[in-house]
């Protein structure tokens, strides 16, 4: 288990996402698990990894992909029946 620890700028250059976003994760308890070491937020290398790990993924036809509706035209939107 690794036990090094990142700031918040580290998690937010990591994910792609704005302080404000990971932030409101935070408050929201949707983010990676964290710690508070007196005023400082801190997030652990091994928790970060468990949180990505149990984050939905896509893009394999296992995961129940939908097929298109036979009802669709060929630019997308719905056909109208009479």
């Amino acid at each position: 288990m690794d036990n090094d620890f990142l700031t918040e700028q580290d998690i937010s250059e990591r994910l792609h996402i704005s302080l404000g976003t990971l932030r409101r994760w935070r408050l929201e308890s949707r983010g990676p698990k964290f710690r508070k070491l007196g005023t400082l937020v801190r997030y652990g290398e091994y928790d970060l990894s468990q949180w990505m790990e149990s984050q939905p993924s896509g893009g394999t036809r296992e995961l129940g992909r939908i097929p298109p509706s036979k009802a669709q035209s060929s630019h997308g939107g719905v056909r109208k029946t009479a």
